[in-house]
């Protein structure tokens, strides 16, 4: 009997242990970005809305954003994530909104990423993260050639169509011919 009582209350703490565990995320995060996808050099805007809806008041400290595939030591320095300081107290219930600006890499980095977000608050080191996506769209390899090759034929096109117009519109206009009646000499008389 004390081995079923035993196993019975072990079962009733494990449950009991994964209780806190489901309740213990205080903070909603949501993050999205202004457009579906991006080009290389284009400024993406990343929007993070902020929930609270545990049962106390929090303070976010900061949020730190993370662009997984962009990581890089550039410049003597690293790049691809943001820490941005909120240090707001967000109500029970209430919502805050933060931005943030970055730029899409023109180098070999600019490919699709995940981007982490990751909240700090004053409630210990709890850290909370959502995750958004942001697509990078790539141009074929000579892509600007051929569009610069489009261009030239077009404009080879017109200049060719002026020319033919212009061909057709001055032989329609050619001088005419007038006949005269030849003067025909008299014949000498002696």
């Amino acid at each position: 009997m004390n081995k079923k009582i035993f196993l019975l209350s072990l079962l009733t703490l494990s449950m009991a242990s994964f209780v806190p565990l489901a309740a213990a995320q205080p903070l909603q995060i949501e993050a999205w970005t202004d457009k579906p996808d991006y080009m290389p050099g284009e400024k993406t805007t990343l929007y993070i809305a902020l929930n609270n809806t545990g049962t106390s008041a929090l303070t976010v400290e900061n949020i730190t954003v993370t662009y997984e595939s962009w990581g890089a030591y550039v410049n003597d320095e690293w790049v691809g994530d943001q820490t941005i300081g909120v240090d707001k107290a967000v109500k029970i219930g209430e919502t805050i909104r933060v931005e943030s600006a970055y730029l899409v890499p023109t180098d070999g980095r600019a490919q699709s990423t995940y981007v982490s977000v990751t909240v700090s608050t004053d409630l210990g080191s709890k850290i909370y993260t959502d995750v958004a996506y942001i697509d990078v769209l790539r141009t074929p390899r000579y892509m600007e050639q051929i569009v610069t090759l489009f261009t030239v034929q077009v404009v080879l096109l017109i200049v060719c169509t002026i020319i033919i117009a212009a061909t057709i519109f001055l032989s329609a206009r050619r001088p005419q011919v007038t006949w005269r009646k030849e003067e025909t000499e008299a014949p000498a008389t002696v």
